[in-house]
């Protein structure tokens, strides 16, 4: 009880009467200038500052005084963020990080106004959180500021046990800063260019040596994970999605008999992982179960929820079965905050939609989604969106084998255009052979009998070739044999038709 009355008189005294803070669950169109501003830009009523001021002040001239009311409403907004939710769609590790934080920050302040008792007692609670969550940095500033209190109030033997533990973990900060400058240089030349990334995976294999050799060193969590995800990605990148899954069960081993960090290890990462690898190696069956089961315990709003059900669609159609990757699809569309994704995962997300339609003519599928624009629109280049967009031309291409040849013609050029001039060096070797057999179709003016036969070497490249690695930006939506047989049927139904 002493301490919740001082935590009151503290409050009382050293805090503003008015908090800088909007009342979210009570706003509506009041006289209250900075709330009309709120309301009007969240409703869409202004989508600029002209809009904003003449609702506001009946101007549309943007002056000082509209200017000072931004910046007022900005700052209440910044303050919100000391009240973030971090419960629902973030990991446990989030969590405990954020609590340390929060503790951290409440000690400072406490200190800065001269409450060295209990700002000193939330210290050491903070350091207890750091400690459970190996947050090294944290726990470092903790005790920083414990050493400044006992250097103040003249506590030697307790400033001498704060600086020996500061300078053991400060060693170990180092290591572990080591650690994390390999790791970021390595995940920049894994988002770097595709022909930085297939120069040579040596310099991967020598980091991931360098960080394995940090680990055993420290035992340090923050190490580990570092080492983890790099060895992940580096095999990803090979193809050797085999080696993903083994590394994966000796991890969950560990962690199942408390040999990891329980607090922190990321089990998203790798169990997203492990999904992308069990539909590499089509393990479609295991793949299957451990997907759903990733559906039911991962919040439904978040973004992981959609990357675990995008890999549940990709399994579905790898393995052939379009009516039930159509029904994981529509669990997604009527997912109330599927809207509000990202303009990239909404692009993918209609790729799978135009496939899936392709493959099945489930009308449902395309409900309010302009299907003729884009399967008939060229998309305009762009070299982060470009596996994807080669996907959409290659179904732009499919879509056209029954046309007019001039059409079939032209499309093919696009491509070509859009592979030669931009991305020739970016794809792997099967998309480069199914290309090619597309073409076979113009090139014998959709003969049958004379395209299975042309083919036939293309088609057994395509079957021989190896599971694209990370490397490339390929991205297969639905298996290019199947794709292959699929072109085959349509040309066949063509000449019968004729």
């Amino acid at each position: 009880m002493d301490e919740i009355k001082d935590l009151i008189k503290i409050v009382t005294d050293h805090t503003r009467r008015n908090l800088p803070l909007l009342d979210l669950k009570n706003l509506h169109q009041n006289g209250n200038k900075e709330v009309n501003l709120f309301l009007g830009i969240k409703n869409g009523e202004f989508n600029d500052d002209v809009e904003a001021s003449s609702g506001i002040y009946g101007s549309e001239e943007v002056d000082f005084k509209f200017r000072m009311l931004k910046s007022r409403l900005s700052r209440k907004l910044l303050n919100h963020l000391f009240f973030m939710d971090f419960t629902t769609q973030h990991t446990k590790a989030t969590n405990l990080y954020q609590e340390a934080l929060d503790y951290l920050h409440f000690s400072r302040m406490l200190l800065n106004i001269g409450e060295t008792k209990l700002g000193t007692k939330l210290l050491y609670k903070t350091i207890d959180l750091a400690k459970e969550g190996e947050f090294t940095v944290v726990l470092i500033d903790c005790l920083r500021e414990l050493r400044e209190v006992y250097a103040k109030t003249y506590r030697p033997k307790l400033f001498q046990n704060i600086k020996f533990q500061l300078e053991e973990i400060e060693a170990l900060e180092r290591k572990e800063e080591r650690a994390e400058t390999i790791f970021q240089e390595y995940r920049l030349s894994i988002n770097s260019t595709v022909n930085n990334r297939k120069k040579s995976y040596e310099p991967f294999v020598k980091a991931i040596k360098e960080l394995k050799s940090l680990y055993e060193k420290t035992n340090s969590y923050n190490i580990f994970e570092r080492f983890l995800k790099l060895k992940i990605w580096y095999y990803e990148l090979i193809g050797d999605f085999e080696s993903v899954i083994k590394l994966i069960s000796e991890i969950e081993k560990d962690f199942n008999t408390g040999k990891i960090n329980q607090k922190r290890f990321d089990s998203l990462f790798v169990n997203s992982s492990k999904g992308n690898a069990l539909i590499k190696l089509k393990m479609f069956k295991e793949g299957g179960v451990f997907l759903e089961q990733m559906l039911d315990e991962v919040d439904s709003t978040s973004k992981a929820w959609y990357a675990f059900a995008e890999k549940f669609v990709m399994l579905y159609i790898q393995n052939k079965q379009f009516e039930k990757a159509s029904d994981i699809f529509f669990r997604v569309a009527n997912n109330k905050s599927f809207a509000d994704l990202e303009e990239k995962e909404l692009l993918r997300w209609n790729i799978y939609r135009s496939y899936l339609y392709f493959l099945t003519g489930n009308k449902k599928i395309i409900k309010k989604f302009d299907y003729h624009s884009f399967i008939e629109e060229t998309p305009e280049f762009s070299k982060e969106n470009a596996g994807y967009h080669v996907a959409i031309l290659i179904l732009q291409i499919m879509s056209k084998v029954g046309d007019d040849l001039s059409k079939l013609h032209a499309k093919l050029n696009a491509t070509d255009d859009y592979v030669n001039r931009f991305l020739n060096n970016s794809y792997s070797k099967r998309t480069k052979t199914f290309c090619k057999l597309l073409h076979k179709i113009a090139i014998h003016n959709r003969e049958y009998d004379t395209i299975l036969l042309k083919s036939k070497y293309l088609q057994d490249k395509l079957m021989e070739s190896d599971i694209a690695g990370e490397s490339f930006v390929d991205f297969e939506v639905v298996p290019y044999e199947y794709l292959w047989d699929n072109v085959l049927n349509s040309v066949k139904n063509h000449k019968e038709t004729v």
